[in-house]
């Protein structure tokens, strides 16, 4: 099995039956041939390793490309292998304390880089021309989407403050499903400022207000 995940001229069905085979993680190479597979082959071959990781995966064997190559997973254009590896993170305290930095980092980017091309693209924020058939638009606030749902699920209250500052940018996009993620953070999140539990409460969407309603006093 690993001698044909080694072998770059083995067919990816032969690569894909292999995967389907593995049952278990032994040594740091085994691991990284996996995890190898996890970005930058064909769609079907990424979905049935991320799906394998899902299964098998133990954090003994971790390292900085493993890190480095689940960060990059968590924005794959297939929605099947970003949901395994969130699942996948789920399971792993480790991972959870180890890729919050990661997550944080890219996150910060990608907001500096929507910033920057909103007068270009539109539509990202409240105050922006929604602006809907824009496929690189789409295509970052995909990625967004999955970088916050990996983010949920990461031990964040030792960067409160960073978490807080991208979540304040976050609420005021137009696209509901970002504001959805960032009310979930909301939940979970130490000293969350009232003013900002206030905007998600408010929400017009019912997914986003939903997810904050354990903290709505209806007496307001």
């Amino acid at each position: 099995i690993v001698s044909n995940l080694k072998d770059e001229n083995c067919e990816d069905f032969i690569k894909i039956f292999s995967v389907i085979n593995f049952d278990k993680i032994d040594c740091v190479s085994e691991a990284e041939i996996l995890f190898y597979h996890l970005t930058n082959h064909s769609t079907p071959l990424r979905e049935v390793v991320a799906l394998k990781l899902e299964e098998i995966f133990c954090d003994e064997f971790l390292n900085d490309y493993i890190l480095e190559q689940i960060v990059f997973a968590i924005v794959d254009i297939n929605p099947n292998v970003c949901r395994a590896i969130c699942s996948m993170i789920s399971k792993s305290m480790v991972l959870k304390n180890k890729l919050c930095k990661m997550i944080i980092e890219k996150i910060k980017k990608m907001l500096d880089e929507i910033t920057d091309n909103d007068l270009l693209l539109g539509g990202f924020f409240d105050n922006a021309p929604k602006i809907r058939k824009n496929h690189a638009k789409n295509k970052k606030l995909f990625s967004l989407y999955w970088l916050l749902e990996a983010l949920s699920i990461c031990e964040v209250n030792n960067f409160n403050s960073e978490v807080l500052e991208i979540l304040n940018k976050t609420i005021k996009f137009n696209d509901y499903t970002i504001r959805e993620k960032t009310a979930k953070m909301l939940v979970n999140i130490e000293n969350v400022p009232d003013e900002l539990l206030q905007i998600a409460k408010n929400d017009e969407n019912f997914y986003v207000k939903n997810q904050v309603c354990v903290r709505i006093n209806f007496e307001d």
